[in-house]
């Protein structure tokens, strides 16, 4: 009688702890759900998307995502490719294409993030693990390391869902790389410099890290007075006398835009967008000085590299040659997500096409309920 009672009180002990502490049972959280925040996509824009993707038959949504997306990754898992690590680019003995192997780590871990598929979840950490155990950065080349970014960033749609072990090893690596990057301290004042504190900022949020998150709030406020000015130019359209370059400086403000979008919000990102750097220098600014560049070509043509500082420009094959917009509208792809004014680049250079690519598609989204 005695041993029944006990298990009564014990039930009645375990039930109210459960009632009254509930977060001690939780459940498990979901892994739809682990994937959020993260470096790619907002959660409202991809329940959108995921569910433009569900849809019976072909729309607009779909035939982005399968030409961009989907149709990368399955190449990867239908070739049976398995990863193949470099050291470093300087020390690369097979010729791996770094940047193709690391575009195939952010192709499947979107397309996972779409379907599900956990076979596309596993290719993913296959790569990640082979990169981790013996990659390392290059010295003195941040801007050259950028290119493994598209690792990161497809990283963090997974890296709360991956096994632990796993997790510390990818962590392990990626940590190791900015620790590089600090010990170089290569904070240059032009796009290198940008490139830097966008990759600080990424990695950092991904590992949940606020030492780095910091490293980049803390240095930016500074380093950008000397970037961007007040009538619109930047370092590098000065210094290279080129607006493939100018172009490139600000797509790295685009990047951190999207980031501060998608893990503080569009009213943070907005502000950081049009915020007043230094004299009435912003981001804004820089954009709109060279949009009559883009729109009018033929009042604001622009002959590029003709005065760069940096002699290797001078045999570029765009070296003394009209600048072309449609060389740079990778840029505005990004700089959509912030600026809808910029869809009149659209309408004249893709015939309004905001869903052309995958980059593009993610800004569009934003302005998807303004019908824009």
């Amino acid at each position: 009688m005695m041993k029944v009672k006990r298990a009564i009180l014990f039930s009645i002990v375990i039930l109210g702890e459960f009632l009254f502490f509930p977060k001690i049972y939780s459940q498990e959280v979901p892994a739809l759900d682990k994937m959020f925040p993260n470096a790619v996509i907002a959660r409202e824009h991809y329940d959108r998307l995921k569910a433009e993707l569900s849809k019976e038959g072909d729309n607009t949504f779909k035939t982005m995502f399968d030409k961009h997306i989907r149709g990368y990754a399955e190449k990867v898992m239908a070739s049976g490719k398995q990863p193949v690590a470099a050291v470093s680019s300087n020390n690369n003995e097979q010729g791996v294409n770094i940047y193709e192997e690391m575009k195939s780590i952010y192709y499947l871990c979107v397309t996972y993030a779409f379907n599900q598929d956990q076979q596309y979840l596993e290719k993913a950490v296959d790569y990640l693990t082979a990169w981790a155990k013996i990659n390392i950065a290059e010295p003195k080349a941040n801007i050259h390391e950028e290119k493994y970014s598209w690792a990161v960033e497809g990283y963090s749609l997974i890296r709360n869902i991956i096994s632990a072990e796993d997790r510390q090893l990818i962590d392990g690596w990626m940590i190791k790389r900015l620790t590089q990057f600090e010990k170089d301290n290569d904070l240059r004042g032009n796009n290198w410099g940008i490139c830097l504190l966008r990759q600080y900022y990424l990695y950092g949020l991904v590992l949940n890290d606020n030492k780095w998150i910091n490293k980049y709030k803390s240095t930016y406020p500074e380093w950008v007075k000397g970037n961007l000015f007040p009538n619109g130019t930047t370092t590098d359209l000065l210094a290279r006398d080129a607006f493939a370059y100018h172009a490139y400086d600000l797509s790295f403000f685009a990047k951190i835009a999207h980031l501060i979008a998608l893990y503080e919000g569009y009213d943070a990102a907005d502000n950081f967008y049009m915020q007043n750097v230094g004299g009435g220098a912003s981001v804004k600014r820089c954009v709109d000085f060279w949009k009559p560049f883009m729109m009018n070509t033929p009042k604001y043509g622009h002959v590029e590299f003709v005065d760069t500082e940096y002699e290797p420009d001078k045999k570029r094959e765009d070296y003394n040659k009209a600048y072309d917009p449609s060389s740079t509208l990778y840029v505005v792809d990004e700089l959509y997500e912030f600026d809808d004014s910029l869809k009149e680049i659209f309408d004249k250079y893709r015939g309004g096409n905001v869903w052309i690519n995958w980059r593009s598609a993610l800004s569009a989204l934003r302005w998807l309920n303004d019908g824009k």
